[in-house]
């Protein structure tokens, strides 16, 4: 619930200072909003349809998938986009470095609750988890890998950039 707060509470800002009305989101986005939201839809048409119940633990499953799709989405472009310009200036490394460390502890929790408890089929039972713990740390080893080893000699403190224009 405060992954769906947070990201609506940046979509409003991206809306409130960037101005959907002078560039909207190009034809890409609302083709995927849409596929999105009829996937589900179908999901759970078809679930109360044929097992006259809507199957719940299965949506989430389905939404977990969906966040894997959407991470590496996100991640595949930025990762191109450095390797294309010899560059990582542009995105703070620190955020790299906590969404690593979160990566990490997730994994670490999903292993010390199977340890708790000796059932280690958790881990497979909670295969959105553990794929997006692997997915966050393998593209920010990517990312920390071109920061600090493949182009570590541009020096992204002394870089000038645009001014925003003024929308006045």
């Amino acid at each position: 619930i405060h992954a769906l707060f947070m990201a609506s509470l940046t979509l409003s800002q991206i809306g409130m200072y960037d101005s959907f009305i002078s560039r909207p989101p190009s034809r890409r986005v609302y083709i995927v909003l849409v596929c999105t939201f009829a996937f589900c839809a179908l999901y759970i048409l078809s679930t109360w349809i044929y097992e006259g119940r809507i199957d719940f633990l299965g949506f989430l499953y389905v939404l977990g998938t969906i966040k894997i799709c959407v991470t590496i989405g996100k991640y595949v472009p930025q990762a191109l986009l450095n390797r294309s310009r010899k560059s990582t200036v542009g995105w703070n490394h620190w955020n790299v470095i906590l969404d690593f460390t979160g990566g990490v502890l997730s994994l670490l929790q999903l292993v010390g609750d199977c340890a708790d408890m000796g059932d280690w089929n958790g881990i497979t039972g909670n295969p959105a988890k553990i794929a997006l713990s692997l997915v966050t740390i393998c593209f920010d080893l990517i990312f920390l890998i071109q920061h600090y080893i493949l182009y570590p000699d541009v020096d992204d403190h002394h870089t000038t950039y645009a001014p925003l224009p003024n929308r006045n």
